[in-house]
């Protein structure tokens, strides 16, 4: 599908439950879908001031400016979102992003289970876009702790679909800019941002410019070696189809031992990774495989690495940065230069 260029369709953030609950089902069942399924079947609403009743009837014990705020997002998914809209979903299970346009109405449904009844079809035009496609601005605005809202900020409903139109076409995004803060980025300032998503998108960018190329290799083996394994990180060139060979023991001779291809690029890795690193492992007699693609995988990488599941693993950027702060006090001097960070420790609103 091709986004028209010269006409900036309205973009909304719909997510798919708090910890992706919904996602899988919302991208294989071409819907976006919310919560608060206690309201049952509200096709009939057409007065506002009705419906604002009619919620807090049905959530009595919420506060008053919670009301407010839960039952306008409500609304603007049944009521303000535009057949031709584009939505975005951002992704809770992997660091990637879904992007379609809404084709219906609200719909009620009770074919989906019963945490699935408020939706709108969409067509997906991507359902695995890497959230490093997105300059930091735009991630933050995407960073709002709202179930739906509408993103304009930053020129976003312009650059939004040019950086899908780009990853579609594979064309490499612009260059990596300025840090922006979450200050001057987040759509509305009264609106808690995920600050735990937006730290982790603020990272990934680092990684990427600090960490390019054949350098990610060393991240990764530093990683490895504070995990107790010896490692051999093969020099730039051609590597046979290993990128750091990690074994137990002073030596690295002893189990388990595992074969780690290293992909720093921002596009997906397809199945042909996945099916070349296992005939590494066999040829190395390795005991596993690892595959780390900042860029993520494809949906059949995943189902491939699935089906080997006791012969490989995938990590994305997020299973890479969550590696890193769980052994960061513990990594050389040279990494933590590169890539420095500060624990801070945050009061969690209530509705988190």
């Amino acid at each position: 599908m091709v986004l028209a260029p010269n006409k900036a369709k309205a973009i909304w953030l719909v997510r798919a439950g708090r910890y992706g609950d919904q996602e899988q089902a919302a991208l294989d069942n071409d819907i976006v879908t919310i919560g608060w399924n206690e309201l049952g079947n509200i096709s009939n609403y057409k007065d506002k001031e009705a419906f604002f009743t009619f919620f807090e009837t049905t959530y009595p014990n919420e506060k008053p400016k919670a009301i407010i705020n839960k039952a306008n997002q409500v609304w603007r998914f049944k009521n303000e979102i535009e057949i031709g809209d584009l939505v975005v979903l951002p992704l809770k299970q992997e660091p990637s992003i879904a992007v379609g346009e809404v084709i219906s109405d609200y719909e009620f449904t009770e074919n989906l289970g019963p945490d699935i009844i408020h939706t709108r079809r969409v067509r997906w035009i991507t359902k695995d876009m890497p959230r490093t496609s997105l300059n930091q601005d735009l991630l933050y605005s995407l960073g709002a702790f709202m179930t739906v809202c509408r993103i304009q900020r930053n020129d976003a409903e312009t650059r939004i679909p040019a950086a899908v139109q780009s990853y579609l076409h594979k064309v490499s995004s612009a260059s990596p800019q300025a840090l922006t803060t979450i200050e001057e980025s987040l759509d509305d300032k009264s609106v808690v941002a995920d600050l735990e998503t937006l730290g982790k998108d603020q990272i990934r960018s680092f990684i990427n410019q600090q960490f390019a190329g054949h350098r990610l290799q060393d991240l990764v083996s530093a990683i490895f070696e504070v995990e107790g394994y010896a490692t051999v990180v093969s020099p730039p060139g051609k590597d046979g189809g290993v990128d750091i060979l990690a074994g137990k023991g002073l030596l690295g001779l002893e189990e388990p031992r595992i074969c780690v291809q290293v992909k720093a690029t921002t596009t997906p890795s397809g199945i042909d990774v996945v099916n070349s690193l296992l005939g590494v492992v066999a040829s190395y007699g390795a005991s596993y495989g690892l595959i780390v693609s900042m860029g993520g995988f494809t949906q059949d990488a995943r189902k491939k690495a699935k089906e080997q599941f006791f012969k490989v693993r995938l990590w994305d950027s997020n299973d890479l940065i969550n590696a890193t702060l769980r052994n960061y006090h513990k990594l050389n001097d040279d990494i933590q230069a590169s890539l420095p960070l500060k624990q801070v420790w945050v009061i969690v609103d209530e509705g988190e």
